[in-house]
């Protein structure tokens, strides 16, 4: 359904931008409005399936996801035709709906080269995979927010992006189309670029765990706890062991809670 809504917003800009010819440059407000489908879809369909199957659309953020454990390797593999099959599936759906070729597909822009587009890919996944990373596997309080970051994401990387490769970030986006139209000679930076995106996001992810990142910035995700605990350790030095607080037992109950989530892997994207 994710790459249905994008695919459509798709065909339909490139469709009034210059019928004929979807390799031109895109109007700016073709830009927007294939940025828009794919941000506003993922973000919906993120929200709604992440109960269901962990909203995981994206081969790229599911390998991210794989590699720091939040995914069991053998689930992610399960996962990966399940992505390709819907993506074909979307594909197919578009071009037997909308008059005339199907213009979704993934291609450089003139003057884009290989290695270029690449690294274009690659940079633009890594800022996606940890959006995923640090809104929804670390823990706080507005993880029920992550969709709407990953959303943001996803469209931000179409801004940056489209006007180079097109903007994948996402091999079975590149994929599904594909099979429809044609690879085109250089399709393998499409899966390449957005997995080496995924190893570079986890090894940063990695690096500022390992360097103890939250302790540079304590108490920022809630409502007062870091100076609640200075409070409490300052007054009645056991107090926090036993789950009272000066302001009462609700805000302990509620540092406890939070310190708990942030030590729990995330089960959403």
């Amino acid at each position: 359904m994710f790459l249905l809504l994008a695919f459509l917003g798709t065909q339909a800009a490139q469709n009034n931008n210059m019928p004929g010819n979807p390799s031109a440059p895109l109007f700016p407000y073709s830009l927007l409005y294939i940025a828009s489908s794919f941000g506003a879809s993922l973000t919906i369909m993120v929200w709604v399936f992440y109960r269901v199957t962990g909203g995981m659309f994206n081969p790229a953020v599911t390998l991210g996801l794989v590699l720091v454990g939040t995914v069991k390797w053998y689930r992610g593999i399960i996962i990966l035709p399940t992505q390709l099959a819907a993506a074909i599936a979307a594909s197919a759906t578009v071009s037997g709906l909308i008059p005339g070729p199907l213009t979704v597909g993934n291609h450089l822009a003139q003057g884009t080269s290989i290695v270029r587009g690449l690294f274009i890919e690659m940079f633009l996944t890594a800022q996606l995979v940890l959006t995923v990373y640090f809104l929804a596997v670390e823990k706080h309080r507005s993880t029920y927010l992550a969709p709407v970051g990953i959303g943001v994401s996803v469209f931000i990387a179409h801004i940056a992006g489209t006007e180079f490769t097109t903007t994948s970030i996402n091999p079975a986006r590149s994929f599904g189309p594909a099979v429809i139209q044609g690879f085109p000679g250089y399709h393998w930076i499409y899966w390449l670029g957005p997995f080496m995106g995924a190893l570079l996001a986890c090894g940063c992810y990695k690096l500022l765990k390992a360097l103890e990142y939250h302790r540079a910035n304590p108490g920022q995700d809630d409502s007062g706890e870091a100076a609640m605990l200075h409070k409490t350790s300052t007054a009645d030095p056991g107090a926090i062991g036993n789950g009272e607080s000066p302001n009462g037992t609700r805000e302990a109950t509620d540092s406890h809670m939070l310190r708990g989530a942030r030590r729990d892997p995330a089960h959403m994207v």
